[in-house]
């Protein structure tokens, strides 16, 4: 037997995480007398068909269906694991052209941590086409969406991938200047090339505008399984004062 904090340090998972798992019914622990959680050997069994199963790319709630049969048709879940890791390899693929671009876009083979990181984070934003689609069903209409998908389309290639480029140096220069005055002139030298990045968009459909500033003002109401923030709040709050300020003038 174990207890809650004995399993998540051998399970490699948190206490979080297993309290979550109960919550949903995933597990079902005993208590003590003392009311604490104790864990038996068909509950650690359990987490480890719950592990498994994440890692072959299956949902909580597909795991959940799983695990309450005794039945389970195997060649329907096999060619479902097929397809989870059909769309994984398209987003590696992805992610790998993206960071061949930014290669290509490095003028030296040095850079500063700052946009390192942010080139990071654009590859494996390419890898969560699934995980962008959920925040947008959350924040876009169907009518909005499709707005968006046909404004994206009609950006030029180069364009986009100069954009892709430029973006990690960007946002790692406007990183370097938090804290500072939103009116100085580096602050509106950055919002410039941030509009610039948007403009071509808005351009094709200025009704999108407000729809983009929608979805970053409520990143923190995204999706738990969603994908990773672009740039956080503050970064965010910040441009968004500095284009108050160029309002204003």
């Amino acid at each position: 037997m174990l207890t809650i904090g004995e399993l998540a340090g051998r399970s490699a998972v948190t206490v979080r995480t297993l309290r979550y798992y109960e919550s949903k019914g995933l597990l079902a622990p005993t208590r003590s007398e003392a009311g604490q959680r104790v864990y038996r050997y068909p509950d650690i069994t359990r987490l480890q068909q719950i592990q498994l199963l994440k890692r072959a790319g299956f949902t909580l709630k597909q795991i959940s269906s799983m695990l309450g049969t005794t039945q389970i048709n195997a060649r329907s879940v096999l060619s479902l694991q097929r397809e989870l890791l059909q769309s994984q390899l398209e987003d590696t693929t992805a992610a790998i052209a993206s960071i061949d671009d930014a290669l290509k876009g490095l003028t030296g083979d040095t850079t500063d941590l700052f946009t390192l990181c942010n080139m990071i984070k654009l590859g494996e934003s390419a890898m969560s086409e699934k995980k962008w689609q959920k925040v947008w069903d959350k924040f876009y209409t169907p009518e909005e969406s499709q707005r968006w998908a046909a404004a994206k389309d009609a950006v030029p290639d180069d364009v986009m991938k100069a954009n892709e480029v430029s973006w990690p140096a960007l946002l790692a220069r406007t990183e370097k200047i938090m804290g500072s005055d939103p009116a100085s002139e580096e602050a509106q030298k950055i919002l410039l090339e941030w509009n610039a990045m948007t403009q071509v968009i808005y351009d094709i459909d200025p009704s999108l505008t407000r729809a983009a500033a929608k979805l970053y003002d409520n990143m923190d109401e995204w999706p738990e399984d969603g994908p990773e923030k672009p740039f956080s709040n503050e970064v965010w709050a910040f441009m968004q004062a500095a284009q108050a300020v160029a309002d204003s003038q």
